[in-house]
């Protein structure tokens, strides 16, 4: 009351106030009633006509470095010429509202002409025959779209000097599902096409660059079957919403690092929201959540020695087909310092192409070095000479290896009826030199005299026929018979001797070797291999702590003594130290000694095929060095049809790589001195 009482007042400017604010109140009363009443079933119908679409945006994948934090793997941007189709709404009506208006020109001809023949004009349920159907209405309509699409393909093909062609069922499909995403018409864009377009096509056209992230490995081949490789995937993974309406480009990893780390790595998709109209055209984009980063995977990969084991089998071999595998390992830590498995693989190419090499004979996609299973031969006769060893062999008895009656110059022992032949002169043999030229002879006799269930016994704390735990998803068991096997009655005597001199119911994988060696020469410890160092986020401000990997995990104790380890590293220094070891050439050729000592032992096993023919041999020369104190296992194998043998095949490959060691030492052992000094 107080309020009119005031306006009662002869006040012409408080009336003039109180006349405004009514003047905005009605005003406002108004707009409500026209949004509220009279615009309601226009609201009403664009709410009808929308909706939301959500669409899933792929995280950075994580990198993969070495130990020094080389790149081995990491994301490159990708520029991709796109048909954005939303864009083209109005070239596409128009494209189809001529094409309407020519199909109703037809028809009226048509009708004309039919009405002609028959002297009348036609009925209307006779017009509703010329009338045009649904289904013609759509191929209109996707007829008009095509033609708006593959005419700005070809003004782009033109400009671009690029050939150009838009295939019509891949387009509809795109279009009739994918509608508010951008169509790719020319992936992977070079520099050069990338300013050809920005200078001939400012804008407006419908098409633009869209920018993808693809997977590369900036140093090809190298240590490809360690890394694997990523297979396009889009899906949703443990931890995402299960249902996206979209799914933009992404990848997941198959075999290799990138699989067996494919969740760090991959990240955490974030989400969008695309508002799309009726038509299923993009109106607005919202972000609902914002991906997160995957971490970087560092390996204990050395990429300089990873590069000059590579580079060291085709040097040697003279062929990029060769079949090989190195491992390299610190013998004190298990850390994997170098994986080859040849013939090299390009993941890029993997990538885009899953069903590349398959030749049967190659085998290029199997990782080597973890994966495939080969009899050792005379690599594994370290193992029974240290179960000899440790059940009272006496290292300066002496064996008497017999002739050969068919080959006087080779010698043989029997083992029942059967003859199994040696590769050494007949003569007298003690451990060291039995080692020295891998007499069979010698270690079948004194295997069996040892008894097999001790050599199985010894051999099973090394975990032959066990894998490794390596994070790769490319490791097999490899082979290796059981005590219970070798207790049974149908094991004889011929079995127990195959396993002695590396051959039979045996099959190992080069890493099993390296395992294996690596205990022999740290004293006896059976070390878990350690492949990555540590996982850490991309983004070093980030806070977020690493997670780091532990070294020198024990996994085993062989249990014999340092007396047994002593006497079998001298035997195995004499491989490369006496003129008369298999090993020797590789270690002495002029300009080629090394100041290192190394302890090694070739081997050669043969390959059968059914028939028991031979076809391929599969050459060894495993190793740990220095002498004095050893720190690293060096373990090649390569398989031939030629011949040869471990030290002339295997051995000048390690030679190179222990070269390469030395170099790494010398490096970074100088600097360090000179600090010290100063």
């Amino acid at each position: 009351m107080l309020v009119f009482d005031e306006l009662k007042k002869n006040d012409p400017q408080l009336r003039l106030v109180a006349m405004v604010l009514a003047a905005g109140l009605c005003i406002l009363v108004a707009g409500l009633w026209w949004v509220q009443v009279v615009s309601s079933r226009e609201y009403q119908e664009h709410l009808d006509t929308q909706a939301y679409r959500s669409v899933r945006v792929p995280a950075a994948r994580g990198k993969i470095l070495d130990r020094e934090g080389r790149v081995l793997a990491e994301n490159q941007p990708s520029y991709n010429l796109s048909l954005f189709l939303d864009d083209l709404q109005k070239k596409i009506s128009d494209a189809y509202s001529q094409l309407l208006k020519q199909a109703h020109e037809t028809q009226k001809q048509a009708l004309a002409v039919r009405e002609k023949q028959l002297g009348r004009s036609l009925t209307k349920t006779e017009r509703k025959l010329f009338a045009l159907s649904d289904a013609r209405l759509q191929q209109l309509q996707a007829k008009a779209r095509f033609a708006v699409a593959n005419n700005i393909t070809a003004q782009i093909s033109q400009k671009l000097q690029q050939p150009l062609s838009l295939d019509q069922k891949s387009f509809e499909r795109a279009y009739e599902t994918r509608l508010a995403l951008p169509y790719p018409i020319l992936p992977n864009m070079n520099t050069e096409q990338i300013a050809r377009f920005e200078e001939n096509f400012p804008g407006g056209l419908g098409v633009n660059l869209d920018l993808q992230s693809t997977r590369t490995y900036p140093n090809g081949t190298t240590a490809a079957h360690l890394l694997g490789y990523v297979l396009r995937d889009d899906s949703s993974k443990l931890g995402e919403d299960s249902y996206f309406d979209y799914y933009l480009p992404d990848y997941r990893g198959v075999v290799g690092v990138e699989a067996g780390f494919d969740s760090q790595l991959r990240g955490q998709a974030g989400e969008e929201s695309l508002l799309v109209n009726s038509q299923g055209f993009r109106q607005s984009k919202n972000i609902w959540s914002q991906p997160e980063p995957g971490h970087n995977v560092v390996l204990t990969i050395d990429l300089d020695i990873q590069r000059v084991a590579e580079q060291a089998i085709l040097d040697n071999q003279k062929s990029s087909d060769a079949r090989a595998a190195v491992v390299v390992m610190d013998v004190h830590s298990g850390d994997v310092l170098a994986m080859v498995s040849s013939p090299a693989i390009n993941p890029v190419y993997m990538s885009n192409n899953p069903a590349y090499l398959s030749d049967p004979k190659l085998q290029p996609q199997i990782n080597r070095a973890t994966y495939g299973n080969y009899a050792p031969g005379s690599i594994f006769k370290p193992i029974v000479g240290l179960a000899a060893l440790e059940n009272g062999l006496n290292p300066n008895e002496i064996y008497d290896v017999q002739p050969d009656p068919a080959e006087p110059n080779k010698g043989c022992i029997y083992v029942g009826q059967r003859k199994i032949r040696d590769t050494v002169t007949p003569g007298a043999y003690n451990f060291q030199h039995a080692i020295a030229q891998s007499s069979n002879s010698y270690f079948i006799f004194n295997g069996l005299r040892t008894g097999i269930q001790k050599i199985v016994a010894l051999a099973e704390k090394f975990h032959f026929g066990d894998t490794s735990g390596l994070p790769t998803r490319q490791e097999s068991r490899g082979i290796f018979p059981s005590l219970k096997q070798v207790k049974s009655s149908d094991w004889r005597d011929g079995d127990s001797a195959n396993i002695c001199f590396g051959q039979g119911d045996l099959a190992v994988t080069p890493m099993q070797i390296a395992v294996a060696y690596s205990a022999i020469a740290n004293g006896g410890t059976v070390l878990w291999p350690r492949l990555v160092e540590r996982i850490e986020p991309q983004d070093p401000a980030s806070g977020e702590a690493a997670t780091n990997f532990p070294s020198g995990v024990v996994r085993d104790k062989i249990g014999v003594s340092a007396r047994s380890l002593k006497i079998l590293r001298d035997a195995m220094l004499t491989e490369t130290e006496n003129p008369e070891g298999s090993g020797y050439p590789a270690f002495h050729q002029e300009g080629s000694t090394l100041n290192i000592r190394v302890c090694g032992k070739t081997g050669t096993a043969q390959v059968q095929n059914e028939n028991n023919q031979v076809i391929s041999h599969n050459y060894w020369f495993a190793s740990f060095a220095p002498y004095e104190n050893p720190k690293y296992a060096v373990v090649v194998m390569v398989q031939s049809e030629s011949p040869g043998s471990g030290g002339i095949v295997c051995a000048p490959i390690a030679h190179d790589i222990y070269a390469e060691i030395l170099k790494k030492e010398n490096t970074t052992t100088t600097p360090r001195m000179l600090a010290e000094a100063n």
